[in-house]
């Protein structure tokens, strides 16, 4: 950090607002893990120019490491260096965090981490949502979990709720919301972990008691308080909500039906929870922009839903001759899927229906 006290006036105050720059970047990295230049500023609440600048700045003096994400045009995530964690480490704004993490000992230190996407996205999420670029109804952001610190929070999570959740939220009226990123279309059975067991846990408690609470000493220990006697003030939430956000409408819908059929029993439970449908081409920045939330039982929501399934309703003689036709020619799965607008998954379940009938 430069030395102010030969400097005074506009120079001064520059200095101090580039410094204060570069604390909020290493405070933000801390937390997140990595995140990309147009993430870190809408976090910072600067001009992605601004940040430009000071991340140049700060690659030179080897605080941060920057890499390209796979399958992207060119977008670059920034992680800490040791020297950028240790700095961290020795300012007050690293006293919050769990864990600081440092990739610097490897150049592909995005390589070890396969779902980079989903990563981004979830990032991106809780950055919109801290930025106001969400709206969930009156409720204000008051404190975050990122997936980062979620994972060396994950023994905590999973024995509150049964599962380890993408990112944690909770807002100023106590409600704690619960975010999973779906980002690959995968079958219904295979959602289990990250549906069943929480939601019917969840359903149960709602349908008895009428709202889900639980200690907060574990998740949010920022939030714990001492007094003078020595004494702990632990913070409950009062009301949990979950969110899924789902990479396109295809996921959404496979979402949508497996909780439609684990809250059967407890419908009540499903004003809870909510949906983000993204569009179907792959977006790098302001992913979230101007896309509204969907409620489970919302009339809109249940539209979505029947228009994608008048979509992809075939007879059963039209799917004997798909299937007929992949086994005959030989085709590509995917290609032969998507010739016909449905899923790999759609067409496999299709293949095994019609071995069934032989």
């Amino acid at each position: 950090m430069q030395n102010r006290k030969k400097l005074s006036g506009a120079a001064a105050k520059q200095i101090f607002l580039g410094e204060e720059n570069e604390i909020n970047i290493l405070f933000a990295l801390g937390k997140f893990g990595w995140l990309s230049q147009s993430q870190l500023a809408s976090y910072c609440g600067n001009s992605v120019q601004t940040i430009r600048h000071i991340l140049r700045r700060m690659m030179n003096d080897k605080l941060i490491w920057t890499e390209t994400y796979n399958d992207s045009p060119g977008v670059k995530a920034f992680a800490l260096t040791r020297k950028g964690a240790s700095l961290l480490k020795k300012g007050h704004q690293g006293n919050s965090l769990e864990k600081v993490s440092t990739f610097y000992k490897s150049r592909g230190f995005l390589s070890n981490f396969e779902h980079q996407y989903h990563r981004h996205l979830a990032n991106e999420f809780l950055i919109a949502l801290q930025s106001e670029q969400i709206e969930l109804g009156s409720h204000v952001v008051s404190n975050v979990k990122s997936e980062h610190e979620i994972q060396t929070l994950k023994n905590t999570a999973n024995s509150i709720f049964q599962c380890v959740p993408d990112s944690l939220v909770l807002t100023t009226d106590m409600t704690l919301l619960i975010i999973e990123i779906e980002n690959s279309a995968r079958g219904i059975s295979q959602h289990a972990g990250s549906l069943s067991h929480w939601l019917e846990v969840f359903a149960e408690r709602y349908e008895q008691d009428g709202y889900y609470s639980d200690s907060l000493r574990s998740l949010f220990k920022e939030l714990v308080n001492e007094d003078d006697e020595g004494s702990f003030d632990y913070p409950d939430f009062e009301n949990v909500e979950q969110i899924f956000v789902c990479r396109n409408e295809a996921i959404f819908r496979n979402i949508w039906r497996k909780v439609e059929r684990v809250t059967a029993a407890y419908p009540t439970c499903r004003d809870n929870i909510s949906y983000f449908v993204l569009p179907k081409k792959q977006h790098w920045h302001n992913i979230f922009l101007g896309i509204e939330p969907r409620f489970h039982d919302e009339l809109e929501t249940r539209e979505l839903m029947i228009r994608g399934s008048e979509r992809h309703k075939y007879t059963a003689d039209r799917r004997q001759q798909i299937v007929e036709e992949l086994n005959a020619t030989g085709a590509s799965r995917s290609l032969l899927a998507k010739q016909h607008n449905i899923s790999v998954s759609t067409l496999d379940r299709w293949r095994r229906e019609f071995l069934r009938s032989i």
